[in-house]
């Protein structure tokens, strides 16, 4: 039986915070106690303290395995999908030539691909997506590309059949020339980020439920110094905005504008 102090939580929580901006309050502990547990049975470790001390010394693969231990990485394609529909009208409707788009905690690619081919399926190909994840591990099933048949079931057949190639058991092999309008970047929010040119479009869907207000504010900022004047801000239906910064402007169901 593994045993976990409260010291020893508290250490767990304050490293997640510091590197990543999670903020793991009292009422998750009790899902997070035997996450923990499962991630050191299965890496061998000889206790939560070795975790801790091995956390604190900022080893990769143990802080890689222990971000896949706290993030849940849940979704599908064509999630919340109203928001490419007004990107497709918001890009049809602009003068711009090419169009810049990036996916802030990208997960395993569900998002970047969806919109990819919505955007195809419109005809517009003058765009590219840098997909961006902390987590090492779900950047590698995207690069991958292959998933379980549960995650395709918000997409239409037309779609399936168009983009996807089954590979057995329930699993699919997407194009792989959708790569062609996607880079793939391991990166953290909470580090001081500056893309060479600011972004058309910004989607950060159902990552600020992780943080506190501090850190939320911290990765909006991040977010909207590397969003050009006028460009889109997309965060999750569930999600808002508590403070709200003076440079961007509410502009439809969980949009927003960066103004200035």
């Amino acid at each position: 039986m593994i045993s976990i102090s409260k010291r020893q939580v508290d250490t767990i929580c304050n490293i997640a915070y510091q590197k990543y901006g999670i903020y793991i309050g009292p009422e998750k502990i009790s899902r997070l106690l035997p996450k923990l547990e499962q991630c050191i049975d299965l890496e061998g470790y000889t206790g939560a303290d070795e975790l801790c001390d091995r956390l604190s010394a900022g080893e990769r693969d143990v802080l890689e395995k222990f971000i896949s231990c706290i993030t849940t990485c849940h979704t599908f394609f064509f999630r919340e999908s109203e928001h490419f529909h007004e990107l497709v009208n918001d890009i049809k409707h602009s003068h711009r030539t090419s169009h810049t788009i990036w996916c802030a905690a990208c997960s395993t690619g569900e998002e970047p691909y969806s919109i990819a081919m919505t955007l195809l399926d419109e005809g517009i190909r003058n765009f590219h997506i840098i997909a961006s994840d902390l987590n090492r591990n779900v950047l590698s099933e995207f690069n991958r590309g292959i998933y379980h048949v549960s995650r395709l079931s918000q997409m239409s057949p037309t779609t399936r059949l168009h983009y996807f190639t089954p590979v057995g058991d329930d699993f699919f092999a997407i194009d792989h020339s959708l790569r062609y309008y996607i880079s793939i970047k391991n990166l953290n929010l909470m580090d001081s980020l500056h893309f060479p040119e600011p972004f058309d479009y910004v989607f950060c869907r159902n990552v600020f439920i992780y943080f506190n207000e501090k850190s939320r504010k911290q990765a909006i900022s991040t977010i909207t110094k590397n969003l050009r004047v006028g460009g889109s801000l997309f965060i999750g239906h569930a999600e808002v905005l508590l403070s709200q910064p003076e440079n961007l402007k509410k502009a439809g169901s969980s949009i927003y504008c960066r103004v200035y």
